[in-house]
């Protein structure tokens, strides 16, 4: 009988660590403008100019943040360096990690830019900024987080 108790008490404990499949999904693409500013999350992709014939794909692959809890003093500042997977219209495909090792952004208008060659041409990426989901400065995840880019395609 003793069993059938313990049983009984496990279960609904043991229902309640099932993760959910939400957490894994990935966020729908989107379909972005050069010369546009975008907002993207981890494992969220941007398509450019449209996602019925990309030129450009971005995807958010990977995502290296630090964040100081409410209440605490940090000795370095909040930060979140995306590292970006870059698909051609050739199926070619780059990888580009963003804001590596900066002190503090160089210009108020974005924290890092990078030159990246595909397609046959050179293109611009800025990553903007980045903004934590309310309520998750104590315990972030990757996907609490939006990035924002801009791509421009210079003539």
């Amino acid at each position: 009988m003793k069993h059938y108790l313990l049983a009984a008490a496990l279960l609904p404990a043991l229902a309640a660590c099932h993760k959910s499949d939400n957490d894994d999904a990935a966020p729908a693409p989107v379909a972005a403008e050069f010369n546009q500013d975008f907002a993207l999350r981890y494992r969220q992709s941007a398509t450019l100019p449209t996602a019925q014939t990309p030129e450009l794909t971005l995807l958010v692959e990977d995502l290296q943040f630090s964040i100081c809890p409410k209440n605490v003093n940090c000795f370095l500042p909040d930060f979140a360096n995306p590292t970006l997977a870059i698909a051609a219209a050739d199926g070619s495909t780059q990888q580009l990690q963003l804001a590596r090792n900066i002190a503090s952004p160089s210009s108020p208008n974005w924290i890092d830019t990078a030159s990246i060659r595909a397609n046959g041409r050179r293109y611009v990426v800025y990553y903007k900024s980045w903004a934590l989901d309310a309520g998750r400065q104590d315990s972030p995840r990757k996907q609490d987080f939006t990035l924002n880019f801009r791509v421009e395609k210079p003539q």
